[in-house]
């Protein structure tokens, strides 16, 4: 919030407001919707990993877990969400090292289906900004799928972030059981096949829902560039390895705004950077904390039941 506001009284809140106050919010349901059911195919993900690795949980309340992941994603690369792990080994007695590899796979197939959308889309409309984005992106891919893939990598991978290696021993045998939940993910066509089916059409709706978002503002550019724009500075905010790729992700939207669409007032341009990622990113950070209030009291009540 003190990000965004601070934006628009640098530049002139006057203007931001007024282009606040022009703005059709009856569009309002019609981003939430795409947002929404983004939000809810992830989440069948989440339960099909689950079910890959013979964890059985039922299907509403994995759901309910990943939902309530999502209020940490303000993390670095949204690593927050490991709390899902916490919740499965409270109540349901499964081993934390084995459910937690999910996250990193899905995070890997989250940022590949996103450079799949960007490559397609250079084909048809070639961005340089996207080019440089899309090889950097790609170097990480393959270096995360290596790690995924290769228990040596892995260690080595742990040893180096962590500040001791002494302290690495002590998680010897979680590292090891994680890996074992990592090379079964990324080892399986079907699962790689099936993240993809899933977590690309989820990314295109996002993608939707952004350019209604720009539609709303009074930003009249097409969908491929607005596509572009915003899966470019996603992207750069994930490489940035910032909590929620928190002013990269903002910074670059309104550089290539700024850049490719300079006929628009600057005040126009940061009011739709701003709402975009109220719709996309904040959205979905106050969906998993109102459901985590929700849900969470739930689990601890039935929890005291069962112990009775």
């Amino acid at each position: 919030m003190f990000l965004y506001v601070g934006l628009a009284l640098y530049l002139d809140i006057g203007k931001v407001s007024k282009t606040t106050f022009r703005i059709h919010y009856w569009t309002v349901p019609l981003i939430l919707t795409p947002i929404t059911i983004d939000i809810l195919l992830l989440a069948f993900r989440f339960h099909r990993l689950l079910r890959v690795l013979d964890f059985n949980i039922p299907m509403k309340k994995s759901i309910l877990i990943y939902f309530i992941g999502l209020s940490f994603a303000i993390t670095p690369i949204s690593a927050g969400q490991i709390l899902r792990s916490q919740i499965i080994k409270k109540e349901f007695d499964y081993a934390f090292s084995k459910t937690s590899p999910i996250l990193l796979f899905e995070k890997w197939s989250e940022l590949a289906a996103v450079l799949v959308i960007l490559v397609a889309l250079a084909i048809v409309n070639l961005m340089l900004e996207s080019i440089f984005i899309i090889i950097a992106g790609t170097a990480l891919v393959l270096v995360f799928f290596a790690i995924m893939r290769n228990r040596g990598l892995l260690f080595l991978f742990f040893k180096k972030t962590t500040t001791r290696f002494r302290r690495l021993r002590k998680f010897e045998a979680s590292i090891e059981n994680s890996q074992e939940s990592l090379k079964k993910l990324a080892s399986r066509r079907v699962v790689l096949l099936e993240g993809f089916i899933i977590t690309i059409p989820a990314q295109m709706l996002q993608a939707i829902a952004v350019f209604l978002v720009f539609q709303m503002i009074g930003v009249k550019i097409d969908f491929v560039a607005s596509t572009q724009v915003y899966f470019t500075s996603i992207v750069a905010g994930i490489l940035s390895f910032i909590p929620g790729g928190l002013v990269v992700a903002e910074g670059g939207m309104l550089a290539l705004l700024a850049k490719y669409y300079y006929n628009y007032e600057l005040a126009l341009l940061v009011s739709a950077v701003i709402f975009v990622r109220l719709f996309t990113f904040w959205y979905a950070t106050l969906f998993g904390v109102i459901t985590g209030l929700i849900t969470y009291r739930g689990f601890l009540t039935a929890k005291g039941k069962l112990d009775a």
